[in-house]
């Protein structure tokens, strides 16, 4: 018997829940509900009214559309955007941090990545490289009044982004990826890097060398990660038993930062924009078009992930040539 529209709400709340949040607990919360009453929705002996699941969508953040196989010309997108007033860096990362657990906790997940920069999960391996795009999106993209007038120098991350930026790390870890790159992904980190040399916001001059090092780092545990096929962490030896790690040399276009996660049968979609925003949609129509789009580029792309060692060593030494020294 396929699932009821009450069963598929609730296994929604459950997947957006951390990893050892009560179900019961938090429909009780949303509902204003005594935790029996909560458990009578759950189980499916009391019918939820309409006014509940307008209630729980709301506070879960998840479509109606979907919910009830609605179709419609249009496509819910929720959006996340970062300001220095209501949603913080910290939020930001925060955020990103409980999606990637509960992702994990599920344990039927997979993440597609169409690369157009350096995919945001691998700017947290190395500490010089982490601290200058936290500085970078601080001073020139969040424009935080903090930033405005200083310079660049290691000690601008702050312990607690720091640690936020390694659960993330390590949980991505966690999670098998196929990740679709090109030459260009590098080129805005570098620019940035110059930009900043030439507009003297650097403290220390040397810092400049200390960071294109830890992109240098980067890319050789991303190139190690997909000669083995698998995922491990900077510093841990590769092994074939981690979560697994496609990656492809995309030739063909230049796309947009683009996530798609399979979970349970799936989709849900993330839309970059301006840096770090992006939107993010269930639709089913609409993320299995994305979804379809992403296998017939990979099927034009190059995979270099534990076979094409000859092709894996020109792609990466393309990006590597590209480092200033």
């Amino acid at each position: 018997m396929p699932p009821s529209t009450q069963d598929i709400l609730f296994q929604r709340i459950r997947e957006k829940l951390p990893p050892n949040g009560s179900l019961s607990e938090a429909v009780a919360d949303a509902l204003s509900l005594s935790n029996d009453s909560a458990y009578r929705r759950i189980r499916g002996e009391t019918p939820l009214v309409i006014e509940e699941v307008s209630t729980l969508c709301s506070k879960f953040n998840i479509s109606a559309d979907y919910l009830f196989h609605l179709e419609t010309a249009s496509v819910l997108f929720t959006p996340v955007q970062l300001d220095n007033e209501h949603y913080s860096f910290e939020t930001y990362l925060a955020g990103i941090l409980k999606n990637l657990q509960s992702l994990s906790a599920i344990g039927d997940a997979e993440v597609f990545y169409i690369a157009k920069d350096l995919p945001i999960f691998h700017h947290f391996a190395y500490r010089p490289l982490f601290a200058f795009r936290y500085f970078f999106w601080m001073k020139s993209i969040l424009q935080h009044p903090q930033f405005v007038n200083q310079k660049f120098s290691m000690d601008c991350l702050p312990s607690k982004v720091e640690g936020l930026g390694r659960g993330i790390m390590e949980t991505y870890g966690e999670l098998p990826s196929t990740e679709i790159w090109n030459t260009e992904c590098v080129n805005s980190t570098i620019g940035q890097v110059e930009y900043y040399r030439e507009a003297g916001y650097f403290e220390d001059a040397a810092d400049i060398n200390r960071i294109y090092e830890a992109v240098h780092q980067t890319l050789d545990h991303v190139r190690a990660q997909a000669e083995a096929g698998s995922k491990f962490l900077p510093g841990e030896s590769a092994v074939k038993s981690g979560a697994a790690f496609n990656l492809f040399y995309n030739r063909v276009i230049l796309g947009d930062n683009t996530i798609l996660v399979l979970v349970n049968g799936r989709k849900v979609l993330y839309l970059n924009y301006d840096v770090l925003n992006y939107m993010v949609t269930e639709d089913p129509q609409f993320c299995e078009n994305v979804y379809q789009k992403m296998q017939t580029l990979m099927r034009r792309a190059t995979i270099i992930s534990t076979v094409s060692e000859k092709q894996r060593n020109i792609f990466f030494n393309i990006l590597l040539k590209k480092i200033p020294r």
